[in-house]
């Protein structure tokens, strides 16, 4: 057990918890605050009860030989006279107040408590949740290639809820529930150290049935938050391909996995909630055995004089008392065992490293820096998978405002190379250059500042059309957007929308069709105004209208830029200033479009089946 919490101290130590809680240093105070003075004031409540219940029983009876004469309103002023003046009435006034006031300032510590520790609470999940998903953004493209968005999305948003819990557990127990059960028995054994006796065995016990119960009911929630994680992908994966879903007729299976998923989850719920209440009823039943104990070795001891009633009040109240600190570590320790578990998956996504922590630390390039467009790959090696390189090395090199295309068969890494300059992966041999720099030695954003990307995918956001193009520059102006729209040739059609540039698009842009999105992805291009422009399938999947349409605007947005296009559509690219075939990772080919024809090589061999396919007459008609 002592292994098990030491390891659960020293997550809670390195965790982003902690470091949260360092900087609300005054919040947590003001809790620790009034959690001491709730164990002090619980600690002296018996107290005035002790004075009061010993003086009656010493005391001798109030004389009742007092007969004023007069009539009735006479006879209830002299009573109540004689009662306030009474030294007996004074007395017990006096420590009645005192109880009270014991009663009175410990609800307001209470009611303290409950609101410093919601802020508290609050503000800690707000930074770790902001630490967490500012750590998921840097980290490298690998990651998620590899990763469950669903189940990164429960991180965030549920795990990062069940802090609250962890912090609670850690406080509570820490400051109040522990001291309050020391307090208690130190004054116990001060007073009666024989008595006392009686109280020390429900600690042991009390520990025992925590650690019988507590491993196994945290392994129970831990599995079923995994199960949970897994679930929400497969929801998010469902609603996000709904078309897919509809024409493909699987909807039924979509259910059914989800209803077994959600029936593995509740296995796991009721296995940890049998534990848990386990626990509860084990306290329970120590509370009862317990007091039956206090109770009869009280009498006991009355009955010898040995014992005032009053002191049997006090053991009797801190019986009461010491199991309300028990049964809040047993309650906690559930919480902590589920709440342990979030934190151990937040902590496993924060032990990530960003991507060789460039992202963070390298050289950010200032305005007199802007780059100038001259790619160069230097004997690159790079592999999705170490074993299976894509590129070996391959060299390649980029003029300044040079149009190439990149083509060849799917998987020879054409698009690998946009993904290697764009630095969402890092080669694992050679260089890449830009204008001369090593851009593993640049920041990031810096390096994307100067980057204008259009992709097969548009990537269009839940925000309105401005907000989508104005992503490329924030702070651009409403005139600055329109003239970007117009150069994409997307002016027309946005403003025929009911709201213009104002029109809120749905998640992926949904409402649009395929080449207006294409053409807001690159009105947002063009409005970044880049040096270098990437550009990944640009045409695929359209019409033949809008296909003109997106090429005419690729224009507006390549127009003495360095572009690098990569496609499959080689009619696209025939007036490109170079052409690069690439063949099982290596350039096969490089010219322009009537050279590598007249070539007679693997260019020509991918044109005549592309013309082919194009002239035959489809199927069925």
């Amino acid at each position: 057990m002592n292994s098990r919490l030491e390891r659960y101290l020293q997550l809670i130590r390195n965790s982003q918890l902690f470091l949260a809680l360092r900087g609300h240093w005054a919040l947590a105070t003001a809790v620790v605050f009034c959690l001491v003075g709730q164990t002090i004031l619980t600690l002296a409540q018996p107290w005035p009860v002790r004075v009061i219940i010993d003086y009656v029983v010493k005391s001798p009876t109030i004389s009742h030989d007092f007969r004023p004469t007069g009539g009735v309103m006479e006879l209830a002023a002299a009573r109540i006279s004689q009662f306030f003046t009474s030294p007996d009435v004074r007395f017990l006034l006096g420590y009645l107040t005192i109880l009270l006031g014991i009663y009175l300032l410990n609800a307001f510590l209470l009611y303290l408590q409950n609101l410093a520790l919601a802020r508290l609470s609050q503000q800690v999940i707000l930074a770790v949740r902001r630490n967490l998903f500012s750590h998921l953004m840097f980290l490298p493209q690998r990651f998620f290639d590899g990763a469950r968005t669903g189940d990164l999305t429960s991180r965030i948003s549920k795990d990062t809820a069940h802090i609250q819990d962890v912090l609670e557990a850690l406080l509570i127990v820490s400051i109040r529930s522990f001291p309050l059960v020391l307090g208690i028995l130190i004054v116990s054994f001060v007073m009666d150290w024989s008595f006392a006796l009686t109280l020390v065995f429900v600690v042991p016990m009390a520990c025992w049935a925590n650690a019988l119960f507590m491993q196994r009911a945290r392994e129970a929630v831990k599995g079923q938050m995994r199960i949970e994680g897994a679930l929400a992908a497969n929801v998010q994966e469902a609603f996000y391909n709904h078309r897919a879903v509809t024409v493909l007729s699987v909807e039924n299976k979509m259910i059914g996995d989800f209803l077994t998923g959600g029936q593995e989850s509740a296995v796991q719920g009721v296995k940890a909630g049998r534990l848990q209440g386990m626990l509860t009823a084990s306290m329970d039943t120590l509370v009862g055995v317990t007091s039956m104990v206090v109770i009869l070795v009280g009498a006991l001891r009355i009955l010898h004089g040995d014992l005032t009633i009053g002191q049997l009040t006090i053991f009797i109240a801190y019986v009461n008392s010491l199991f309300k600190p028990v049964r809040e570590i047993a309650k906690f320790t559930n919480r902590l065992a589920k709440s342990a578990s979030a934190l151990e998956r937040i902590e496993e996504v924060m032990q990530l490293r960003p991507l060789d922590k460039e992202c963070r630390r390298t050289q950010q390039l200032g305005k007199k820096l802007a780059l100038k467009g001259r790619i160069e790959l230097e004997r690159v090696t790079f592999g999705y998978h170490k074993d299976r390189p894509v590129l070996s090395d391959f060299s390649l090199i980029i003029e300044e405002g040079q149009r190439v295309a990149l083509v060849g068969d799917s998987g020879n890494g054409k698009s690998t190379i946009l993904h290697l300059i764009m630095k969402l992966y890092s080669p694992q041999q050679g260089t890449v250059r830009i204008d001369g720099l090593d851009i593993s030695a640049l920041a990031c954003s810096s390096l994307r500042t100067q980057l204008a990307i259009v992709l097969q995918d548009s990537h269009l956001f839940n925000l309105s059309i401005r907000g989508n193009i104005a992503m490329a520059r924030p702070g651009a102006t409403e005139l600055e957007v329109a003239r970007a729209a117009r150069a994409a040739g997307a002016d027309e059609f946005i403003r025929k929308l009911p709201q213009g540039y104002r029109t809120h698009l749905g998640e992926g842009g949904a409402g649009l069709s395929g080449g207006q999105k294409r053409r807001i992805a690159i009105a947002r291009a063009i409005l970044r105004d880049a040096p270098i422009v990437l550009l990944d399938e640009p045409t695929t999947g359209l019409d033949p209208i809008s296909e003109q349409k997106v090429s005419e605007a690729l224009k507006s947005l390549t127009k003495g830029k360095t572009t690098i296009v990569v496609t499959h559509q080689l009619k696209t690219v025939a007036e490109m200033d170079r052409i690069v075939v690439l063949s099982q990772g290596e350039i096969a080919e490089s010219g322009k479009h009537q050279e590598l024809l007249n070539r007679n090589g693997v260019y020509k061999m991918l044109w005549d089946a592309q013309q082919s396919r194009e002239s035959s007459v489809p199927f069925g008609l």
